[in-house]
Formats: structure tokens, sequence, C-alpha cells
């Protein structure tokens, strides 16, 4: 499946670079960051990050159905898009595209300068620009392994990005239920590979694992999973 997941990853890791490019030159170009801004601010990135969002989700079933295919024979079943969520809580994007606005003005309030408090802000968006493609692409997979039977869990795959996260190198060492779906962190472009096979096969493959770096790292307390209040299950060091 490797060239499938190849693929797949050259072109979010191209789509990623360019929303964000595109997010950071006009939030850098803002004639000012005051309340009269947020209005055109917001009609301009909340329609580029959503159709990321829409293409993350087209990519993501489409491999899915690629390796259902290839793996069974079956294409993968039909999903109801409308039940494919970002952020969790029904955080919106108006809401999550207003923040750098507050921001600024905390770093303002705090006496750094007006072009420092824009730059400082700028890694953030970039990051929660990434996140939003992120959840979108989970829960498209997630969706769809919801509503296929014949997947007992799923394997992490990683990006084919030069210089992987540290945590993506160590989670994608081991083998999943299918309830346990993709912890995330910040600028994580990591993929799923649904498995098909019987229960058995997935205890077997987890019980192999039970001394791998995944799970000693887990043990020893140096990573966690936990639910964060708007990326849901949350990949992080501990």
């Amino acid at each position: 499946m490797g060239g499938v997941y190849d693929s797949y990853s050259r072109n979010r890791l191209t789509l990623r670079s360019s929303l964000v490019e595109s997010i950071l030159r006009l939030w850098r170009g803002l004639s000012s960051h005051r309340d009269d801004q947020i209005g055109p601010w917001l009609a301009d990135v909340v329609p580029i990050v959503r159709g990321g969002q829409q293409q993350e989700v087209r990519w993501a079933l489409e491999t899915y159905d690629k390796v259902s295919r290839e793996t069974t024979g079956q294409p993968a079943p039909v999903i109801d898009l409308a039940a494919v969520r970002g952020r969790v809580n029904d955080v919106s994007l108006e809401t999550v595209y207003t923040r750098p606005f507050h921001r600024v003005w905390t770093d303002l309030a705090d006496g750094k300068p007006y072009p420092a408090a824009v730059e400082a802000v700028a890694d953030k968006l970039g990051r929660a620009v990434e996140a939003d493609l992120q959840l979108a692409a989970r829960g498209a997979v997630a969706a769809a392994i919801d509503a296929d039977e014949h997947v007992i869990g799923y394997r992490r795959v990683l990006s084919d990005r030069d210089n992987h996260c540290a945590l993506c190198v160590v989670a994608a060492t081991n083998t999943y239920k299918r309830e346990d779906l993709l912890p995330i962190h910040p600028s994580c472009a990591c993929s799923v590979e649904q498995i098909y096979g019987t229960a058995e096969d997935i205890e077997d493959a987890l019980n192999d694992q039970v001394a791998s770096a995944y799970e000693r790292a887990l043990t020893e307390g140096r990573i966690s999973v936990t639910e964060h209040e708007e990326y849901g299950p949350y990949l992080q060091a501990a």
C-alpha cells in the first residue's frame, strides 16, 4: 500500500503548505487588526479552510476506497458526508479564526509592539489551519470505518515528511482497534490504513507489540493520549 499512501501524503502536504501560505499572506496584509477587520478576514479565510477540508475528505475517502478494493475486492461503503465533523463540541471555523485577533489585542495590552504582536500569532494561525485539515481527514476515515463492518482496526501511516515527529514515529509502531482512531497533535499529517480480518487477528497483533516502543512510552509516561476539548483524541509528550 506504500504507493497509495505516498501519493496521498504528498498531495496533502502540498495542499497544507499552499493554504497556510495563502492565509498567512492575508493575515499579514490586513490594514489593521481591529474589530472592523474581523468580518472581511473571516469572509476570506473560512471558505479557504472549508475548501481545504472538503479536499482532505475527498482524498481520505478515495484512499480508503483504494485500500478496500485492493484488500477485499469490494468498494468502500458509502457514507453520509454530513456526519463528518471537524473540531468537536461544535466549535465553528468562525470562532477559531477570530481568536488570532484576540491574541494580538492581548499582546498589545501587554506592551508588545504592533508588528511583533501580529507576527507572533502567525505560527499559531498556521497550526490551526493544519489542525482543521487533519481533523477533517480523520473525521472522514472515522465515518468510513464506522460504516465498514469488515474493518477490525487500523495502522497509523507516517506522512511523506523528511523530519517525522517523534510522537508519530513511536505511535506508528503499533496497531489499533477501530474505536481508538488516530490521536493527533499540532502539525500532525499522519493518515490511517484500515485493517481487515477477524477480532483475533487484531488481538494477536496487539499482543505481539506489547513490548513495542509505543507501549513502553505509554507505560513509562513519556507520551499520553488525552481528550482535547476541540481536537478530540490528542497525542502529546507527557
